[in-house]
Order: structure tokens, then sequence, then C-alpha cells
């Protein structure tokens, strides 16, 4: 699997900043998605999943996990193999480019010659034998060239929650790499049978691969504010400045993601196909068919009682729910809050966690 030159200079970034506000009320400010254990998974939280999925091809020493001051304590208590070097601490959320950005300021510094492989801690794969396979020769192709390799999942359908990746030539057969035409933000519905028909178009896995120095040249060039900052943040490492100039850097630099920033702008993109069963945890849903399932398609974790009902989400550790003749239907329960929705409006629940936020309900955030 390892490839001669590339395998000592392989560093893993894993994107754990998010709030997770979809998952609320089991996902708070302090305990964010990436720390529980979502899917019921036996490996624990999804952060501490993707390290345990990344460790076979990248050593612990050199996994580092970027979050915000925050939640740094959470991610240190959550996955204590990581060491207080390996996290790198934002001074506040600004979206993933000045995060990837601070990130290649770190590796760049352990090693000059790294190859970074920059990955979401939202997801889980089933076939890992190929994930990792994918993931080596995305890196040998990045180590050839000043190229900036994404990973596309083949689409299971015209999904409109994922970004979409249009691959234009097969330049490598036995690996499935691509050459990118171009991206295309989160499509309606039609927009989305249209790219399945056509049948060139994966969906966008967040997952990149990019030489360090490829990476903030790519910045230099696309996000030349940002860069200056973290110009200023490169000289400052390691000395007593570092902190202050940190979070004057995040008061300035642009909020902005790495994908419209810089990726999808480069002229220098590569996509190898992501054909080893990718799911993207990204709401009730979604993390629900990982759980215990009955008869009538009710996913559950804790007891559920159910007559003449189908196709629920109930999550409820501690106490028992009884279901009678209703359908679709979203249940969770914690100590302080109860979430009732329709299944069709999990992606609405980053909404309600807007307006209680608004009302002051910070407590129940």
């Amino acid at each position: 699997m390892m490839r001669s030159g590339i395998d000592d200079h392989l560093f893993a970034v894993i994107m754990a900043g998010g709030s997770g506000t979809r998952f609320w009320p089991r996902s708070r400010e302090n305990r964010p998605k990436q720390l529980l254990n979502i899917t019921g998974s036996a490996e624990g939280g999804l952060l501490k999943k993707t390290i345990e999925l990344i460790k076979p091809i990248i050593p612990v020493s050199r996994i580092k996990t970027v979050t915000t001051l925050s939640q740094a304590d959470a991610v240190r208590r959550t996955v204590p193999e990581i060491s207080d070097e390996s996290i790198i601490c934002e001074p506040l959320g600004k979206n993933t480019a000045p995060a990837i950005g601070i990130s290649t300021l770190f590796v760049e510094r352990d090693d000059p010659d790294a190859i970074m492989v920059v990955l979401p801690s939202d997801h889980c794969i089933e076939d890992k034998k190929k994930f990792h396979q994918r993931i080596m020769a995305g890196a040998y192709q990045a180590s050839q060239g000043d190229f900036l390799v994404t990973i596309g999942i083949p689409p299971r359908g015209p999904e409109t929650g994922y970004g979409y990746i249009e691959a234009d030539a097969l330049i490598d057969e036995n690996n499935m790499i691509y050459a990118v035409k171009s991206f295309h933000e989160k499509p309606d519905i039609n927009t989305a049978r249209r790219f399945i028909n056509q049948g060139n178009f994966f969906w966008n896995s967040g997952i990149f691969i990019a030489r360090a120095s490829t990476m903030l040249r790519e910045i230099a060039e696309h996000l030349p504010h940002n860069y200056r900052w973290l110009m200023k943040i490169r000289s400052s490492l390691g000395k007593d400045e570092e902190p202050g100039v940190i979070r004057e850097a995040y008061k300035e630099m642009e909020a902005i993601s790495i994908d419209y920033g810089v990726i999808e702008k480069s002229e220098n993109v590569l996509m190898v196909a992501g054909d080893f069963g990718w799911s993207d945890v990204g709401s009730w849903p979604s993390a629900a068919q990982y759980w215990p399932m009955d008869s009538d398609n009710n996913a559950f974790i804790g007891e559920l009682i159910s007559l003449d009902s189908s196709q629920c989400i109930v999550y409820s550790p501690k106490k028992p729910v009884a279901l009678v003749g209703v359908e679709d239907l979203i249940i969770v329960e914690e100590d302080d809050a109860l979430l009732v929705c329709k299944r069709g409006r999990s992606q609405d629940v980053r909404k309600l966690v807007e307006i209680l936020r608004s009302q002051g309900r910070d407590k129940i955030l």
C-alpha cells in the first residue's frame, strides 16, 4: 500500500471545529457532534472513528486535529492519544480556508516536504482497505507536482445536500484518477438529476490531498489577504507573540470555505474516485442508517415500543418511547430538551438552533 518516498512525509489534518447544529439537542456547543457516538459505532465518537480510520497509513504522531479554543479541552478528553502539540486551536471558527491555512503552517513547520491529507471528522467509510488505497494513490499524485487532489464520491442518486465535481479525462485507470473540469455548488433536484444522467459527476467529499507548499501557494494566489495574515502567523510560531498574532489574524481573515476560496478556482485539481462506501454524517437520517432497525423501518437507540408506526428515528437511551400511528418522525430526548420533527425537515434543525440563540437560550445550546 505504501509508496516509497512519501510515507514518511504524510500528515493528516482532521477538521473538528464544527458545531453540529443539525444534531441538536444531542450536539451542543461544548459537546459537538464530532465528539459524540452519533452512529452507535463500537469505535466511539466521529473524531475518534476518523483517527482510527487514518491510523493504518499515517501514524498518530503525524495526525493533526484542528478545532476551536472552546472545544479544545473536550477534544483532549475524547481523544487523549492526540498530543497537545497536535491539536491546532482556532480562536473562533471562520470556515475551512482559515482552518486549513493555519494547519498547513504547523504541518510545514514539522516537515517542509509534508503531504497533507485533509479530512472532515463527520463521515463513515465501509471499505477501509480501498479507502487507504485511494488516499495513497492521491498522495502519490500530489507528490508529483503542484496538484490539489480531491476525492469524489460516485453518486448513489440525485442528492441535493452535496456539492458536485464534474470529472474530465481519466488520466490513471488503475487508480481512478481524473482531471477536473468544474465544481458545482449544492444543486436543486432537477439539476442533480441532470448531473446523475450525464454520468461524469461525483459528490464532493471534502477530502483534499496536497503538498503543504502547494496548499500555501494556492492560498497565496486565490486568497492573498488571508495569505498575508498566515505569513504573519508563520513568523510568530514558537514565539511569545504567537497567540496574540493568531487572535489578530482571525479577526481579519476572510471567513470562506477552502472549496469556494481556493479549490474551485485552481487550475491544478485532480480527483480520485472514492469508490469505498462513503457516507456523510450530516443529519439525523444519515446517522440513523447505522442504528438498529425494527420491521417497520424505525431506527432507534434506546427502548422503542411501536404500534402501527414506521420510518421514525428515535434517540432516547434513558426513557422508553412509545409510538402509536405515526410515521416519518425524528424524536431526540435529552435531559433538558426534546426534539420532535418531521424526518423530511431534518436539515432545518439548525434553523431552530438559530432561533434559540436569538432568544438567548444559551443554557440549552
